[in-house]
């Protein structure tokens, strides 16, 4: 007698978004995935400077904005986070929300994806090889490895 496989279910999807090609690739097949299974979409972006560039403050006092909302203008500014976000809408996708964070991107990812009890992992791999990927790691790779949901890399 055989078991019943019971289908997956998937209600939250989180991509990553750095821009790249793969990244690229990462968000149209999240986008369809999150159409398939009727999922919400998370896009998370990651900054990973430490601090404004040189003469950011004049420009702020120049503009009346703060010049602790650098990270937060230089996400929304973003090109490639309103084409994924455009895209998803333009898929008939109602449920798409943008996360910009700073830090280390692997830590964010996870952050976010426990924070928001996300089922599945979408990002880019960056294509490191065999020696690097062993010597540096990379963000897919951490991320990967210690995910407490299901993760899919797209080259």
């Amino acid at each position: 007698m055989s078991k019943r496989l019971v289908p997956v279910s998937v209600n939250r999807i989180l991509v990553a978004l750095d821009g790249s090609e793969h990244s690229k690739k990462a968000v149209e097949l999240a986008v369809d995935l999150a159409k398939t299974w009727k999922a919400e979409l998370y896009m998370i972006h990651v900054l990973e400077e430490k601090k404004a560039p040189e003469g950011f403050e004049e420009y702020a006092k120049a503009e009346r904005i703060s010049p602790t909302d650098y990270f937060k203008i230089v996400c929304e500014k973003a090109r490639f986070v309103g084409e994924a976000e455009a895209r998803a809408k333009a898929a008939g996708l109602e449920k798409v929300k943008r996360i910009c964070t700073q830090g280390d991107p692997a830590d964010e990812i996870l952050k976010t994806a426990d924070s928001n009890k996300v089922d599945l992992i979408v990002m880019g791999s960056r294509g490191l090889g065999g020696f690097s990927r062993a010597f540096m790691g990379s963000v897919s790779t951490k991320v990967c490895n210690h995910a407490r949901c299901s993760c899919i890399t797209v080259k």
